[in-house]
Parts: C-alpha cells; structure tokens; sequence
C-alpha cells in the first residue's frame, strides 16, 4: 500500500472546504428564515420553526462529522509520516556494517 501524507492533507483541506460550504449555507437558510418570521403567523410559524431547527441540528451534525473526518485524516497522514520515517531509520540502521 502506498500512501502519501501530502495527499492526505489534500484530502483533509477538501473536507474543510465542504464543511465551510455548508455552514454557508446554513447561515443562508437562517437568514432566509429570519426575514420570513415576521410574515408567518399561526400553526404554520410553528411548523416552520420547528423544521427549521430540524435543519440546524442535522446541519450541525454533518458539519461536525466532516469536521471530525478532516481531523482524522490529518492524524493519519501525521502518523503515517512518523512511522514511514522511524521504519526507514531502523531499515538503514540495520544495513550498517
């Protein structure tokens, strides 16, 4: 298997970028909705709050989830590095004389 760290920050900057994206959209779809409120009246001023804190909640759940692959990605383009340096280490250590 072959695997390059530099990609894998790549990878992990993709995520980011996503996760950036959707809280715009996130800010785009409350701002939409703060400039409805005053027009909505009744049971449907409730319906629509309550799907629009649906919205935010499993917006925020998926921006945390591509938060935290991001993360983990990182960590292990970090780990790989370390690993494949200290493996190259002990390989050379060991065709010393």
């Amino acid at each position: 298997m072959h695997t390059d760290a530099a990609v894998l920050a790549q990878e992990a900057a993709n995520f980011e970028r996503i996760s950036g994206e959707l809280r715009g959209v996130i800010a785009h779809v409350e701002s939409t909705a703060a400039a409805l409120q005053p027009n909505w009246q009744g049971a449907s001023a409730v319906a629509a709050q309550a799907a629009l804190v649906r919205f935010h909640e499993a917006a925020m759940r998926q921006v945390q989830e591509l938060n935290d692959i991001s993360a983990n990605i990182q960590a292990s383009g970090i780990q790989y590095d370390t690993s494949d340096e200290n493996e190259a280490s002990t390989i050379a250590s060991a065709m010393l004389p």
